[in-house]
């Protein structure tokens, strides 16, 4: 049977190396569009924090964090890459109005799942030792299971290792009238807006900052700040702060004044300005569904579509790569794809 894939996102990349995995004739069809999700994705996994009380959600993030550690260690085996993954927990900054209760909620869950891991309260001293250019301004929590990767080393390691294992990497626009015995895939991102097929696409620009701290900086954990706003040490000296979500229809990747005054005002609440240096910004385009709640399934008898990952898309999209490729191929599956197939299906 043939697969074939329509975008080589993380998405798409992860399904197509899983079903090498399996010895499947792939191919993956890429047109490498200028903003791509993956740019803006800073790499954070830690989906414990979220308050997000969508339940079909919270089930397949948290499925994801715990599939991360043992895929990564296959993954870069079979790529001989490295992913930048690293499990060296999360700061988690709060209010001091709203800090007990979100230790309780954070705690409970933990409490329920063993990889959230020892979630601890932070001294000023303990949070200085951590990461020692950061305001102390607000309190912090320490999430012991927290981790990063980074989204543009791990496409690249999904992708050598697809072709190592003899799958097919097409750039170029698929040719939708080709016919073939088996499935077509559909991972194509903001761009799924092209199809004419459900559900429905829509996507926001996400753009973060790139900074310098000045002196020389020892390794961090990811810091999940007051709000959407969220921190990541990349390498050396460098990190980036993010993120912006502005809902458009523009396909437009340059960055705007306005999310650098926002990012840049965000940026010095959390560091002095005078250890910090910025150095650029980066666009991606994130998109959503339904609730923004991923959609995976078939649309019809030989066609299927995993989209809509928005935020969501650098932590699950290996589980759900993963787990996609067992449900092509009939076998048993972790994860209960009613609840993200919310469509009438014709299968």
């Amino acid at each position: 049977m043939k697969f074939t894939i329509v975008g080589g996102g993380l998405a798409g990349a992860a399904l197509a190396y899983h079903l090498k995995k399996f010895d499947c004739d792939v191919t993956v069809y890429d047109r490498k569009d200028k903003g791509q999700a993956t740019k803006a994705s800073a790499g954070i996994i830690c989906p414990w924090v979220s308050q997000r009380r969508n339940k079909k959600w919270y089930r397949l993030v948290s499925k994801s964090a715990a599939f991360y550690p043992s895929f990564i260690k296959t993954l870069e085996k079979d790529s001989q890459m490295d992913t930048g993954y690293k499990q060296n927990g999360a700061i988690c900054l709060f209010k001091e109005n709203a800090f007990e209760k979100a230790t309780k909620r954070i705690q409970k869950k933990a409490d329920e799942d063993i990889n959230v891991g020892q979630v601890t309260a932070l001294s000023k001293n303990e949070l200085k030792d951590l990461h020692p250019f950061l305001t102390t301004t607000y309190p912090g929590l320490f999430v012991e299971g927290g981790g990063q990767v980074r989204g543009q080393k791990l496409l690249l390691a999904l992708k050598t290792a697809f072709l190592k294992l003899g799958g097919q990497w097409l750039e170029t626009d698929y040719p939708a009238d080709q016919e073939h015995d088996g499935y077509t895939i559909y991972t194509t991102g903001a761009w799924g807006i092209e199809q004419n097929f459900l559900p429905k696409i829509s996507h926001q620009r996400a753009e973060i900052m790139h900074f310098n701290i000045k002196d020389k900086s020892k390794e961090t954990p990811v810091v999940m700040a007051l709000g959407p706003t969220y921190i990541v040490h990349l390498e050396d000296n460098r990190y980036v702060i993010g993120t912006t979500h502005i809902d458009t229809d523009s396909f437009l990747t340059e960055p705007t004044e306005e999310s650098y005054q926002y990012l840049k005002e965000e940026l010095y609440k959390y560091f002095q300005e005078d250890e910090v240096e910025i150095v650029k910004m980066d666009v991606g385009l994130k998109p959503y569904t339904r609730d923004f709640l991923p959609f995976i399934g078939f649309v019809d008898q030989h066609t299927f579509v995993i989209n809509g990952m928005g935020s969501t898309g650098l932590t699950a999209s290996p589980f759900v790569g993963s787990e996609v490729a067992k449900l092509l191929l009939g076998k048993e599956t972790n994860l209960d794809f009613n609840d993200y197939n919310y469509i009438n299906s014709e299968t």
